[in-house]
């Protein structure tokens, strides 16, 4: 149990700062169409047969939903999952559902997820289209795009070069996601890829991805941030919810100054751009928890004052 703790609170601070939040539903409106699914996923893939699922949304009336495999309508299902049989081995489908109510107004379709079912040779999906949204002196911004079939994909491992820098967490349902590199030197070039950590190993890499961050003469770090405190979460016994007043920075805007969270000694979580977050404590018995402001151009304030944080020897999340 506390390697699981430990591996747990590992990821989390690989992959600190992405969210991990469900899609939100949409809503209908009275006279209008049903919402669109979301949250739809591929939960398991064979070599004929492809199982998927989805969210229905909230409903004011009877609903049904039109499953289209390439383009084709193939049943209209009276519930929230289907499973594609008698598929060709190797080959790729792309599924969208739509749904329908009883007056028979439609939604605005899903999001198509592409699958290529098992067969001999065939790799499980890997991620694509890597690119950056952010290039600063110090950190990097990636994003990509998750392969549909991603039901055993546990997490992203992020490489320069030949070198693992990084983890990114797999959001659910999500198309894609994002990982932030730090800690990088000014006017360095990296080779970035991306493969899927699945349970049969890792998968294919994405494009290679070369990026050189800019040079900078900025040496000023924010404010110390202060105020530090913070709470076990209810009903947990090892997350827990910090709050603490935010830093300036003379070049950076508040919402682009990274907060580093450090639990005995070592960073667990990083923050963007905010004066709260939620982490998963790494120890234990008693953490010691403190935050420090860290510009795009990597420099670091003081850190806050200290707080410790409990976690019951007992608690097993």
């Amino acid at each position: 149990m506390h390697v699981r703790r430990r591996l747990i609170a590992l990821v989390a601070g690989l992959a600190a700062g992405l969210s991990l939040g469900l899609t939100g539903p949409a809503t209908a409106t009275a006279g209008s169409a049903p919402p669109t699914p979301f949250n739809f996923y591929v939960n398991n893939v064979t070599a004929t047969q492809v199982s998927m699922q989805w969210s229905p949304g909230y409903l004011t009336e009877p609903t049904r939903w039109r499953v289209y495999q390439n383009d084709v309508l193939v049943t209209t299902s009276f519930g929230s999952a289907y499973v594609a049989r008698n598929l060709v081995p190797g080959q790729t489908y792309g599924f969208r559902i739509v749904a329908v109510d009883a007056s028979g107004d439609v939604a605005a379709p899903t999001r198509t997820i592409t699958v290529t079912t098992r067969g001999p040779g065939v790799q499980p999906g890997a991620p694509s289209g890597l690119r950056t949204t952010e290039v600063s002196p110090a950190r990097v911004l990636l994003e990509f795009d998750r392969p549909g079939d991603e039901f055993d994909v546990g997490a992203y491992q992020v490489f320069d070069g030949s070198t693992l820098v990084a983890w990114a967490a797999a959001p659910f349902a999500q198309p894609t996601a994002t990982v932030t590199i730090r800690q990088l030197t000014p006017g360095s070039t990296h080779h970035y890829t991306v493969r899927a950590s699945r349970s049969s190993g890792l998968s294919a890499p994405t494009n290679t991805l070369t990026v050189t961050t800019p040079t900078t003469t900025d040496v000023t770090p924010p404010g110390t941030p202060s105020g530090l405190a913070g709470r076990i979460v209810r009903y947990t016994c090892d997350n827990a919810a910090l709050t603490w007043t935010p830093s300036t920075d003379d070049r950076d805007a508040p919402g682009a100054i990274d907060y580093e969270v450090f639990g005995n000694g070592r960073i667990i979580s990083v923050a963007r751009g905010t004066g709260a977050t939620t982490v998963w404590l790494p120890d234990l018995g008693a953490n010691t928890v403190k935050v420090r402001a860290v510009d795009s151009s990597g420099n670091a304030s003081a850190f806050s004052n200290a707080i410790t944080l409990t976690v019951d020897p007992a608690c097993e999340p």
